[in-house]
């Protein structure tokens, strides 16, 4: 297999990882994704790259795995009867023996490992005590990462935004419910393409061990987000619940998502990968959607 140009293995190629992939690809890389779903191998195969469907990273030949140069693990958590599961734990420290040539690898985890922080900023040195089940899986996740041997880091990256991922038709259709938590409850966002702009930045200037924030530089509590938002494109404004009337209304993911209340730094991602976001907040995202 030629090894003219690195070659990129991106772990469940998804909404972010496609989108890695396609600035790999314009530059000359050769990517491969895997997915567990035939039909989107089909699509992902479409835009270019070598698309692998696998059960688990573990069922990749060792013929592949050994013409890797970099890694994007974004495969999501796993539901099963028990509850969230990672699977990290599981294969990552079989599969770190089966990558000679590998350079970099980065893992996409969320900022729900650090739980609640009433309100204060978390810059990637704050203690992680996540209060839900995906917090904890993601924190295993990461563990199994750092723990790996590999030349790893990990993305803690916040509410993500972005074409076809975002609220603008929910808030369009009318009652868009949120919740205004006493007291109010921050949380941060970011678009897509500054994580994809993040990562590409990051495997430019490696740092094994690495931890970094991805968040925009705008957090906002997500009932004033909803309701800056509905203003911006003409929508009905958002039904504002209570507390007691949320924990009622909305799902048990929603109510995870923003009952924690921190607000994220970002000083790491701007002093290192990218000195300035492209979408420094919801706004400037929201209008580039527009």
């Amino acid at each position: 297999m030629s090894r003219d140009r690195e070659s990129i293995l991106i772990l469940g190629c998804g909404y972010v990882g496609e989108r890695v992939a396609a600035a790999c690809l314009s530059q000359g890389m050769r990517v491969i994704g895997t997915t567990r779903d035939e039909q989107r191998a089909q699509a992902l195969g479409a835009q270019g790259m070598e698309a692998v469907v696998a059960e688990s990273p573990l069922a990749l030949p060792n013929a592949l795995l050994s013409s890797v140069d970099l890694l994007l693990d974004s495969i999501p958590l796993v539901r099963d009867a028990s509850g969230m599961q990672a699977g990290q734990p599981d294969w990552v420290p079989v599969l770190a023996g089966r990558l000679p040539a590998l350079r970099w690898a980065g893992y996409l985890s969320t900022t729900g490992v650090y739980g609640d922080a009433g309100g204060a900023w978390v810059d990637e040195s704050f203690a992680c005590r996540p209060g839900s089940a995906r917090g904890i899986e993601r924190l295993r996740a990461e563990s199994a990462w750092l723990g790996s041997g590999l030349p790893a880091e990990v993305f803690r990256i916040a509410g993500i935004y972005g074409p076809k991922r975002n609220i603008l038709e929910r808030l369009r259709a009318g009652g868009y419910k949120a919740v205004q938590w006493q007291p109010e409850h921050y949380a941060s966002r970011i678009h897509v393409d500054d994580i994809v702009a993040a990562v590409i930045a990051a495997m430019a200037s490696p740092r094994s061990g690495r931890i970094v924030n991805l968040a925009d530089d705008m957090p906002l509590p997500h009932a004033d987000y909803a309701s800056q938002l509905a203003r911006m494109i003409g929508a009905p404004a958002p039904v504002i619940l209570s507390e007691e009337e949320g924990e009622l209304q909305l799902s048990a993911a929603m109510l995870d998502f923003f009952r924690d209340n921190k607000r994220i730094s970002n000083r790491l991602l701007h002093r290192e990968l990218l000195a300035k976001l492209k979408y420094p907040d919801f706004r400037a995202g929201m209008q580039a959607l527009l």
